[in-house]
């Protein structure tokens, strides 16, 4: 039997990077592909003229997709064909039913980021749906507020290697890369008329709501509102608990830039070199510094190569407590030292001062200090960039995942 898995590309580069990855591994298992590229309006047409054959014995699909590309694609289906459910619940207005209900397609839906930056599509998934989280919490969020996604698992980052020769570390001409923007310089579109939560004062509650997570970091911001929410009002049921969290998310991005900017201000501020890409570090009143050396915004798979060329890969997460980021993985296949800020799972996984260094939240003042101590000691530095490598090869890469994939839910 011919099984395709059907892919999203053409709306966010970094995403194409990951798909781009996927396809590539799931094509050395046998499976065939079909690219649905956004740039292209002949795409559908070109999707649905496949599908057509789904009710052939010999084909199989499934979607594999990033972030809810695709979930809502739908068609004109003038009558009911003999193929489709009787049961049939993915009829919608205007004649139109969603694609993979109405071919009953597996649709595998991998979030990059939490669960509630995504309400309205979570909430009007298809019924074939499969979400894939980053960060065992978001697992947590969604069995709690989503009872109409019926499978939900936790998979973990992965990263991209560029080439398979890679220069040792003394060789390298960058010291500290940092690649990701700083979001409070982005967040703005985010925060909702704060007056609209008539439960609470909203304005109150969002500084008392950072002040938390900055203080104790290793909390969730979901954790955090509930908790606010509950001191003050026991009556607050959980649907509009959760109608809320969605509403003050922005906090999450606000926590997030604040540490992400500490780790590397402080590096700087200590006289070490950091390179940084990404939006917002311009705008830092430290930025004029002469040990930051910003290099603007560019395309994910650009990244890399200033990956490879670098001894410290600086990590800082998306506030994840249970999960990782790419940066990590993608900086352990360049055999570069990478330093991150922990988690439950990379705590798991790694040992620190083995395959990568970590560092508590609440310890970033030591920070320094390991990156001098790594500066100091090159050849114990490349015996951590060369056991990272090993272990981001043999387990965290998309063809990791995608092994992953196909022992759980394909055929």
């Amino acid at each position: 039997m011919k099984h395709t898995i059907i892919y999203f590309i053409g709306v966010y580069d970094t995403l194409d990077l990951f798909t781009g990855k996927l396809r590539e591994a799931f094509e050395t298992m046998g499976y065939a592909s079909f690219v649905y590229d956004a740039w292209l309006p002949q795409s559908k047409d070109a999707l649905l003229s496949v599908l057509a054959e789904s009710s052939s014995p010999e084909r199989e699909f499934s979607c594999v997709t990033f972030n809810n590309l695709g979930y809502n694609l739908d068609m004109e289906v003038p009558a009911p064909a003999q193929s489709v459910r009787e049961n049939d619940a993915c009829i919608q207005k205007g004649g139109t039913r969603n694609v993979w209900e109405y071919y009953g397609i597996p649709y595998l839906n991998i979030l990059m980021d939490h669960p509630f930056h995504y309400e309205k599509p979570l909430r009007l998934a298809p019924e074939t749906s499969v979400v894939l989280c980053t960060d065992r919490n978001h697992v947590k969020y969604i069995r709690r507020y989503f009872k109409n996604i019926h499978q939900v698992d936790f998979l973990p980052h992965a990263g991209v290697e560029l080439g398979s020769r890679h220069k040792p570390l003394a060789e390298r001409g960058i010291d500290v890369l940092y690649a990701g923007a700083l979001p409070i310089y982005t967040v703005a579109k985010m925060i909702p008329d704060l007056s609209s939560i008539p439960e609470v004062d909203g304005q109150l509650m969002a500084g008392d709501v950072l002040a938390e997570l900055v203080h104790h970091p290793d909390r969730t911001t979901e954790e955090v509102i509930e908790e606010y929410l509950k001191d003050r009002r026991s009556d607050i049921p959980d649907k509009r608990v959760q109608e809320i969290i969605v509403q003050m998310r922005f906090i999450d991005s606000y926590a997030t830039s604040f540490f992400r900017e500490q780790a590397v201000r402080i590096l700087v501020e200590n006289g070490i070199r950091v390179t940084a890409y990404g939006t917002g570090w311009d705008q830092c009143e430290w930025s004029g510094s002469p040990y930051l050396d910003y290099r603007g915004k560019v395309l994910a798979p650009e990244i890399l190569p200033s990956m490879n060329d670098a001894k410290i890969v600086l990590n800082t997460m998306t506030w994840f407590k249970a999960g990782a980021h790419d940066r990590i993985f993608n900086g352990m296949l360049a055999k570069a030292v990478v330093v991150t800020d922990d988690s439950t799972y990379l705590r798991r996984e790694f040992t620190d001062g083995r395959e990568l260094v970590m560092f508590r939240r609440q310890e970033l003042g030591t920070l320094p200090e390991r990156v001098f101590d790594l500066f100091g000691h090159l050849e114990r530095a490349q015996e951590i960039a060369d056991c990272g490598y090993a272990a981001a090869r043999d387990g965290h890469t998309w063809k990791s995942r995608a092994e992953y994939l196909k022992e759980c839910f394909l055929t």
